[in-house]
This record gives C-alpha cells, sequence and structure tokens, in this order.
C-alpha cells in the first residue's frame, strides 16, 4: 500500500496513528490496511555532517518502547534522505546533529510539510545546544521554509501535552542541559516538529555491549531515565495527541504536580 493510501485510509476512521485495539486492527485489515504498516517506523534523517554521530540511541529507545508500553512500532530503524521520507508509512524522523545543514528543496519542504500535515513528525536534536548553535539556525531555516506561516519555534509550556503524555515530567532532560524546555513549531492544537538543546540521544547512545557512549553533563542514572520517559513520551504524544488536555483530565494532572 502506498503512503498517501495508507494516510488518507487512516484519517477516514478518524485515526491519527492513535493506538488501536486489536478487534479494530482487523477491522482495517478488510479495509485492505495492514497491521504491519500501523507501526511506528522512527527514522534518522541523514542530512549534515554530523547526523549519524547518536546511530544506536534510536534502537535502545524502541527497546524500552517494547519493554514498557503496548505501541506498535517498527524494530528497524530507517536512515532516510529528505527526498526519501516519504518511503516511510507512518514516519517518526530524528535529525541529530551540531553543525549547519542544507535547507530542504521546494519540492521536500512541500513533502515534508504534508507529511508533518498528515500525522508525522520530526524531532530535531542539538549534541552541542551552544547558544550560537549552528545547527538550531539551521533548523528554523529550515522549518521557515516547510512552514512559512510559522517560521519561528516557540517554547513549549510546561502543561504541554508531550510532558504528560505518559510519565508526568516536570523538564525535558538530555545529556546536556542547555535548555529547561523544548522547543516547537505548532499546527493548531498539535505540535509535529519540535526541538531539543540538550542531545536527548546522547543520553541514550550506547555502544554494541550495551555500555553508556556518553556521561552526562549532570546527574546520574535516573537523569538517563528521565531521558528515556521523554522518548516514550513522544512516542505517545504521536498517538495521542492531545486527549490529556480533554476536560477530565486537567484537574488530576495539577494535583499530581503538586505531590
Amino acid at each position: 500500500m502506498k503512503r498517501r493510501d495508507f494516510l488518507n485510509s487512516m484519517a477516514r476512521f478518524g485515526l491519527s496513528f492513535s493506538l488501536i485495539p486489536g478487534s479494530q486492527l482487523l477491522a482495517l485489515e478488510t479495509d485492505g490496511l495492514k497491521v504491519q504498516d500501523m507501526k511506528l517506523q522512527l527514522g534518522m534523517l541523514q542530512l549534515g555532517p554530523s547526523w549519524n554521530q547518536r546511530a544506536n540511541s534510536l534502537n535502545r529507545l524502541i527497546g524500552e518502547v517494547r519493554r514498557r508500553c503496548n505501541i506498535p512500532i517498527n524494530t528497524r530503524v530507517a536512515e532516510v534522505r529528505t527526498r526519501d521520507i516519504n518511503s516511510l508509512t507512518t514516519p517518526v524522523l530524528f535529525l541529530s546533529g551540531r553543525d549547519a545543514f542544507p535547507v530542504p528543496s521546494q519540492a521536500e519542504a512541500r513533502q515534508i510539510r504534508w507529511i508533518l500535515d498528515s500525522g508525522g513528525f520530526l524531532f530535531f536534536d542539538d549534541q552541542d545546544g551552544g547558544e550560537h548553535s549552528p545547527f538550531y539556525a539551521s533548523a528554523k531555516t529550515f522549518m521557515a521554509k516547510v512552514f512559512p506561516e510559522t517560521p519561528e519555534p516557540m517554547a513549549l509550556p510546561e502543561d504541554h501535552t508531550l510532558y504528560q503524555s505518559y510519565y508526568l515530567l516536570k523538564q525535558p532532560r538530555g545529556r546536556n542541559a542547555r535548555a529547561d524546555f523544548l522547543e516547537g513549531w505548532n499546527r493548531g492544537i498539535t505540535t509535529p516538529a519540535m526541538f531539543s538543546h540538550n542531545d536527548l540521544l546522547g543520553a541514550l547512545e550506547a555502544d554494541a555491549s550495551g555500555n553508556w557512549r556518553y556521561n552526562l553533563e549532570i546527574g546520574g542514572g535516573f537523569r538517563r531515565e528521565l531521558c528515556f520517559r521523554l522518548g516514550i513520551n513522544l512516542m505517545y504524544y504521536i498517538l495521542t495527541l492531545n486527549y490529556k488536555k480533554d476536560r477530565a483530565f486537567p484537574p488530576i494532572l495539577q494535583r499530581r504536580r503538586r505531590q
């Protein structure tokens, strides 16, 4: 099945990569969809000179997602160029780096825009996060071409659904401690593209033997655990969007935050 057909079918059933019970999966298969098509596909964008410096991080995240959660997720991490992302059925894209990187062509920008507006997701992860980061500048230029009507990212508020989609988190963590917030490009009530200044993937990166490749700038094991929790929250946010903004949830979450 072509990716566009899949997304159109998802929209017809009122789904946004949401968690789907088994009975509904069977119903969708009768409409020509395959269960394997519905798994989240994590991908690393091959863009910029340092895109693959966190090559194993997403494999570690996938392992924790499978261990802790009932999320349909592909166990293979795709490595894709900007022009090829349309080949992924359910793309959750990460771009890691510290250097400047090229902006997309006009055709690529239109394709990325369509993907993000159709339920896809893009996460920029700055490996350095310095005050004058060329990676951050490139990310803003990149997204200004994708969403010219929303050229500048905004800091996500502390009550953003991302921070409460699975775990209740107070701040976004990473290998570094450059910022106590994530930034994002909003589309209505959703945020299909986000930026981390804290090298989230650096905290998840390990070698083939399972040894952590990078020390954390601040803190120890529990801070790394908080990084995994942020990664898992990202997966749930992509799947469920803003359901915890429903009327019943905010009072419960406010009480939990005060505890």
